[in-house]
């Protein structure tokens, strides 16, 4: 908390470069003296900074041997057991302190990867929904055009009428969850930065489901019940290029959002599951559909998202 208050009272611009300079530095002090290998680094360096500038120069390793074969057996075995006792005892304090480090990681990637599972899975059925009630206006649209008052078209229609109020529904649930995404990575952001390229990744979902949303504003068919022309006001009300801009923009960023967020969660759960023989030869089957996938993902990346 002392560091939380420390930050609100200083200066922007010095916080900030307490980060980007100041951090550093403190990790590298943190490695050099609170790590077995930062110590044994450490040490050396002392040892060769007394060998070029001491007075005093310390044992060569030949010479520390001479040395120590020169000592009573006693003070031999002494030295020995000590030796023993505190590499054995580094030995295992680092090696304890490395699986608690990975498995506790491992714990909060997997958590990471299942709200990033929890809020796409429903963010997709929630955009899948969106895309097939404004395809459906516009097939109907397309059907009266086509057909004139067929009692085909005039279902399409009614039926479009009908469901405005599901649309209206999911609407309100997409509008809020463009929101929410941006709290995701904000909130590991911690997490997600221990892996190359992951914050970014979820970034540029983010954007791309922001992009679809935007576009999800199409006028409804918001008609009353004795109007006297249904199908000349149904007509009237929708905009069919409004809504072929939301489809295409749904099918554009569909894929890349599916893909990105799929082998985000991979590389998340990576250290739990892993990747063996079986997984390639389960992809062998589907090379065609992961080739596609991998093409979307690098189609929508290279334009920005």
């Amino acid at each position: 908390m002392f560091g939380l208050s420390l930050l609100r009272r200083l200066p922007p611009r010095l916080t900030a470069n307490f980060f980007y300079y100041g951090i550093p530095v403190l990790l590298l002090l943190r490695f050099l003296v609170g790590t077995v290998f930062g110590v044994l680094l450490t040490s050396v360096t002392l040892y060769w900074l007394m060998w070029l500038a001491g007075d005093s120069k310390p044992f060569t390793l030949g010479q520390l041997v001479l040395w120590l074969d020169a000592q009573p057996t006693e003070s031999k075995t002494a030295v020995v057991t000590s030796l023993l006792t505190v590499l054995g005892f580094l030995v295992a304090f680092h090696t304890a302190t490395l699986n608690w480090k990975a498995e506790a990681l491992a714990n909060l990637k997997a958590h990471v990867a299942g709200e990033i599972e929890l809020f796409f899975t429903e963010a997709s059925r929630l955009i899948v929904d969106a895309q097939i009630y404004v395809r459906s206006l516009v097939e109907a649209v397309n059907a009266v055009q086509a057909q004139g008052p067929t009692f085909d078209a005039a279902f399409k229609v009614e039926r479009a009428i009908e469901k405005a109020g599901d649309f209206l529904a999911v609407r309100d649930r997409l509008s809020a969850m463009s929101v929410e995404v941006h709290g995701i990575s904000g909130r590991h952001y911690s997490i997600l930065s221990t892996m190359w390229g992951a914050s970014n990744a979820l970034e540029e979902c983010a954007t791309a489901f922001t992009e679809m949303t935007k576009h999800m504003w199409v006028q409804l068919p918001s008609i009353e019940e004795d109007h006297p022309d249904r199908l000349a006001e149904f007509l009237r009300l929708v905009n069919v290029s409004e809504c072929s801009n939301f489809v295409a923009c749904c099918e554009r960023n569909y894929g890349f959002i599916s893909g990105t967020t799929g082998g985000l969660r991979g590389a998340l759960l990576a250290p739990l599951v892993g990747f063996n023989l079986s997984s390639v030869l389960s992809l062998a089957g589907k090379r065609a559909t992961f080739i596609e996938a991998l093409a979307k993902v690098r189609e929508v990346h290279r334009r920005g998202g």
